[in-house]
């Protein structure tokens, strides 16, 4: 049984019709959608056909067809129109990216919750750590006198900055000591390799000083701990609720969340620019009803995450595809940028 063009019509037809309304369709209704010169009886027997293919299932004997997961496979890897982002959903991720870049500390979290409003969709972020980095520089801007902003800069570019208050004054030759010992034992270690223990020895080598430069330098371990952390945040939960019509698919999905280390490894191995990961396909059984699409943003030319929504198979992947690809690579440009004007 052959897969000609008249079939692949009539599978896409089908398929765009059920996304935008839920409901199987039968061949007369086909037939006011389709341009073809063919009768209904005609497209009865080709929608058969695809059934028979496993691309269309029919829920209840009466009712018309639908789309299985290999017909959306089939739809989303070479049938769908990968239309170009609209100018007007270009501007809203342009004119939101640029607002929450002005709190670049909260930036990735930020993006989650603009993508999952822009899309209706509740969208995942995963940080993809770089075990081989280190740390390249600490820099000190005294803010008062016991109040002073740390940035520090890694050797992949990335930049992260912390406010630390001190029990005491913050005097020029307390930062100066400071400076030196994180010189001499920070500067060039590879992020992997601060520990408490870590930690615990470089306060006991500040000598006297260790009590004044405990608060500093428990900020840098932090900043540290937030740069190596790796994990999946979910934003949009009431999306979830709603673009599932069973609630127990909802808290599988946010059970999986939880689970953290089983979904970062499918988001992990992501490789390309954008993908859709199909959760039948996955061997999850939480994810079997639902679909991602994820895409890779950078932070320079070193890969920083994944980001992307999670939603029941029947999404409108013809506009979240080309959104995400857009927003993602904005994303990595913004978040770029935001890390060299820290570090300059």
């Amino acid at each position: 049984m052959e897969l000609n063009e008249r079939k692949k019509a009539i599978l896409s037809a089908i398929i765009r019709s059920y996304i935008n309304t839920g409901e199987p369709i039968g061949s007369k209704a086909l037939c006011n959608i389709l341009n073809f010169n063919v009768s209904s009886a005609t497209l009865r027997n080709e929608m058969s056909e695809l059934c028979e293919m496993g691309y269309l299932e029919q829920p209840h004997t009466s009712a018309g067809r639908i789309p299985t997961n290999s017909g959306y496979k089939l739809y989303v890897d070479s049938l769908m129109n990968r239309n170009s982002i609209t100018p007007q959903m270009r501007m809203a991720i342009d004119a939101l990216l640029s607002e929450a870049s002005h709190d670049p500390e909260n930036l990735a979290s930020l993006a989650g919750q603009i993508l999952s409003d822009l899309t209706g969709l509740p969208s995942l972020l995963a940080t993809i750590s770089n075990q081989s980095a280190y740390v390249r520089r600490v820099e000190l801007l005294p803010m008062g006198r016991r109040t002073i902003l740390i940035v520090l800069v890694t050797s992949d570019g990335m930049a992260r900055s912390r406010i630390s208050r001190n029990y005491t004054d913050l005097t020029a030759d307390l930062i100066a000591i400071f400076d030196r010992l994180v010189s001499a034992r920070v500067v060039g270690t590879e992020l992997v390799n601060f520990s408490q223990g870590f930690l615990q020895t470089l306060v006991a080598e500040a000598g006297q000083y260790a009590l004044a430069l405990t608060p500093l330098m428990t900020s840098v371990f932090e900043i540290i701990s937030d740069i190596n952390s790796r994990g999946i945040s979910l934003k949009g939960e009431s999306n979830l609720i709603s673009c599932y019509e069973n609630e127990n698919q909802a808290k599988a999905i946010l059970n999986l969340i939880a689970r953290q280390n089983v979904l970062m490894d499918i988001l992990a191995g992501v490789s390309l620019p954008i993908d859709i990961v199909f959760g039948d396909g996955t061997g999850i059984d939480e994810l079997r009803p639902s679909n991602m699409v994820v895409a890779r943003y950078r932070l320079g030319e070193n890969d920083l995450g994944r980001i992307g929504v999670i939603g029941p198979t029947r999404m409108a992947y013809e506009q979240v595809v080309p959104g995400l690809e857009y927003f993602a690579k904005r994303l990595g440009k913004i978040m770029t940028q935001t890390m060299h004007d820290l570090e300059d």
